[in-house]
């Protein structure tokens, strides 16, 4: 039997796991079927990153914007679950794979290139989806991510984030801009 694909990548919890997301945030029934179909076959091994939002708060949560989420409790949450990641990101490099990364965009904790912040939020939940306003700028769980990727000095081949947080999201062009990101 041969080793396989020498192509990993590290994927946002949800992906895999749509009940992790926020209710009325999730997009897709149990898993994003398209995003894995497409994963699997150009032959890449798919590891799942913790949800850090689940871990902290569990299932049933309000909503957040970066706000919320941007205290020295949840990073220090999100720094303990990096080391672990990190370790299996170094694991994979030794062996020779190209790692990449795939964030969820427009998430107050996994987006890579944009992020949801509102600085209004707080307090009871009356919140609505326009009051959530998508920003260019990582996600908490991200930033310290790539922080603890800097420091070990962990080479990732790409990192990008899948904008599905964004009410304008369409899975077509996100397919056909991933594939242009791994395929290079």
């Amino acid at each position: 039997m041969g080793e396989g694909s020498k192509k990993v990548i590290f994927l946002s919890h949800c992906f895999i796991n749509q009940n992790a997301k926020v209710l009325e945030f999730a997009r897709y029934p149990g898993v994003v079927a398209p995003f894995l179909d497409f994963m699997k076959r150009r032959g890449y091994v798919v590891e799942q990153l913790p949800c850090p939002e689940t871990l902290h708060m569990g299932i049933k949560r309000w909503w957040n914007t970066k706000e919320l989420y941007d205290t020295p409790g949840f990073r220090k949450h999100c720094r303990r679950l990096a080391k672990h990641v990190v370790d299996l990101m170094e694991h994979y490099q030794r062996k020779g794979y190209d790692v990449v990364l795939i964030g969820l965009d427009g998430s107050p904790s996994c987006g890579v290139n944009i992020t949801g912040r509102n600085p209004n939020w707080g307090g009871r939940p009356y919140a609505s989806i326009e009051d959530y306003h998508i920003v260019e700028e990582m996600g908490v769980w991200m930033e310290e991510l790539k922080a603890e990727i800097e420091r070990r000095g962990v080479k990732l081949a790409n990192m990008t984030g899948v904008p599905m947080d964004d009410p304008k999201f369409n899975m077509d062009e996100s397919l056909r801009n991933i594939e242009k990101l791994v395929e290079g």
